[in-house]
């Protein structure tokens, strides 16, 4: 049989260096190069977080499983020359502090901006000056009520609506040459289809339409 060579795992940093334990924390320490635990069970020595000797904690040493979890970060970060980390800066309490300029905004030069086209209007429609030969009156346009279980929205282009109405009068109650008749005109103020009526007894009596321009269905 032909011989496998293992690799031994490669010896920590911190081996045959007395590691340690201070008292009441649960971070293992290294001891600097050449310390040996002395005879008294509690006793300071200089680490490697702590090179002072008489700065350094009290500490004991500790002959149980050595992890690099549990060993000082400061100890570890000593041992391979890594440097310290930044320390947060601290700003004092009532001190203005300049916040970070932010990113300028993009040039919107040689961008393909497209241009949003003003809604289509399109011209009112035109009330019927006369009927049967004879002058009409027209009131101005008003909102028109909205009458219960009956849609407002235009038949030819479907805006929601409401529209607008107009009321007319031709002649005199009093006349007896001019007989008196009443008119009423309904429009959509979106695209202008408008129809004008006559009104005899209960019912209405179309006397003119104006077509709209608009697209059919166009405000659905």
């Amino acid at each position: 049989m032909t011989a496998l060579a293992v690799e031994a795992p490669a010896a920590p940093e911190w081996s045959g260096r007395l590691v340690v334990r201070a008292a009441g924390r649960p971070l293992l320490h290294i001891a600097e190069e050449g310390v040996t635990a002395p005879a008294v069970p509690v006793f300071t020595v200089p680490l490697e977080c702590v090179p002072d000797a008489e700065q350094a904690p009290g500490v004991r040493p500790w002959d149980g499983p050595v992890t690099e979890s549990a060993i000082c970060p400061a100890c570890l970060r000593a041992l391979r020359g890594e440097p310290e980390p930044e320390k947060p800066r601290i700003v004092p309490a009532g001190v203005a502090e300049e916040l970070p300029v932010p990113a300028p905004a993009p040039d919107p030069r040689g961008r393909h901006l497209r241009a949003v086209p003003d809604p289509v209007t399109y011209a009112e429609a035109p009330l019927p000056a006369e009927h049967a030969g004879r002058p009409i009156t027209w009131s101005r346009w008003t909102k028109a009520p909205v009458i219960t279980h009956h849609d407002p929205s235009c038949e030819w282009c479907g805006d929601a609506g409401p529209g607008e109405m107009a009321g007319g009068r031709q002649g005199h109650p009093a006349s007896t040459t001019v007989p008196f008749r009443r008119f009423i005109a309904y429009r959509c103020t979106a695209c202008q289809e408008m129809t004008a009526y006559e009104q005899v007894g209960s019912d209405l009596q179309t006397i003119a339409h104006h077509k709209s321009r608009a697209p059919k269905d166009c405000n659905r």
